[in-house]
């Protein structure tokens, strides 16, 4: 499999049939025929675009973290107006997770092969906003801290809140679209390697890892994330797929005791969430059941499987 450097993929060209083929290099039919009767194993050019792929989700999973802090801060002040000065404390603010590590990485991979025309720069743009953010932040969490609020009748409060509302939301703006971009690569490279998994070394712990987590992102399809109506049936039916395959991960665990470092529970931990989200949703008293990443917030235990799978992935070898 061949990556031409200068490929650029457009997330409105992301179905898995093109990215397949930007994958391999090779007409569909080929493709198609070469997955069926098995290849040769994981190549450097899906190794390469997996290190990509895990710099992005790393630093938007840690750089989430910001909308959980922004939800308690403007639970405790009038988002538009911004306190009163009045409050006994205002402690939704804290200073951002150190992210050098994670953020470095990522800057380094907007540069690199292959080139996808959307998320990199929807990442370059949450990473500048990042930069932007966080000594704001950094400097309104300390100010807060001291109760400062309270002796200047908020006036410097509100300054604050000013800067930060704008600065904030834009952030997390930037990280939902990147998160859009990412999730189409991130899906066709699972599926990339739930074939070279099983070429490799047939149906393994890895293969059943990867199942798994695909199995997972089919849940996601349907709970609609920006918000809108929820089809309930819908999500019955995958939730159920889901539940299968999750058994049989169980069975396989089970059956080879260490071969997937414990993923299973954590993978059964995400179906415990999402049907924790299940009965939110229903026991919403809305007609027809809207915004449901408002009554529930499924994206947190996704994410964290995903995360959890690749790093046992890395450690599987």
């Amino acid at each position: 499999m061949r990556f031409s450097p200068s490929r650029s993929l457009s997330s409105s060209q992301l179905s898995r049939r093109s990215i397949a083929l930007a994958f391999a290099g090779l007409p569909l039919a080929t493709l198609t025929s070469a997955r069926a009767s098995g290849g040769a194993a994981i190549g450097s050019d899906l190794l390469r675009v997996r290190a990509k792929v895990n710099a992005y989700a790393d630093l938007l999973n840690l750089a989430g973290q910001m909308r959980t802090m922004w939800q308690r801060y403007t639970r405790l002040v009038n988002p538009d107006r911004g306190p009163t000065g009045n409050e006994a404390s205002i402690n939704g603010l804290h200073e951002p997770r150190d992210l050098t590590r994670e953020l470095a990485a990522a800057r380094a991979e907007v540069s690199q092969s292959p080139v996808l025309s959307e998320c990199d720069p929807a990442m370059a743009a949450v990473i500048r906003l990042h930069g932007e953010m966080t000594p704001l932040v950094t400097e309104a969490a300390a100010y807060y801290a001291t109760g400062q609020h309270r002796q200047d009748g908020g006036e410097k409060a509100r300054e604050y809140h000013v800067r930060l509302r704008k600065s904030v939301p834009a952030f997390l703006s930037a990280c939902r679209e990147a998160q859009t971009t990412l999730e189409p690569v991130r899906e066709v490279v699972e599926q990339a390697e739930l074939a070279a998994f099983e070429r490799r070394a047939g149906r393994d712990g890895r293969w059943t890892i990867r199942r798994t987590t695909i199995e997972a992102r089919r849940v996601m399809a349907v709970f609609p994330r920006a918000g809108g109506v929820i089809e309930l049936k819908r999500l019955d039916d995958a939730m159920n797929a889901y539940e299968a395959v999750l058994g049989e991960a169980e069975t396989f665990a089970a059956a080879n005791p260490q071969a997937m470092i414990g993923f299973e529970r954590s993978a059964r931990n995400y179906l415990a969430a999402m049907r924790q989200a299940r009965t939110r949703i229903t026991a919403f008293p809305a007609e027809p059941k809207r915004w449901a990443p408002e009554i529930a917030d499924v994206e947190t235990p996704y994410q964290g499987l995903l995360t959890f799978a690749d790093a046992v992935l890395r450690n599987l070898g």
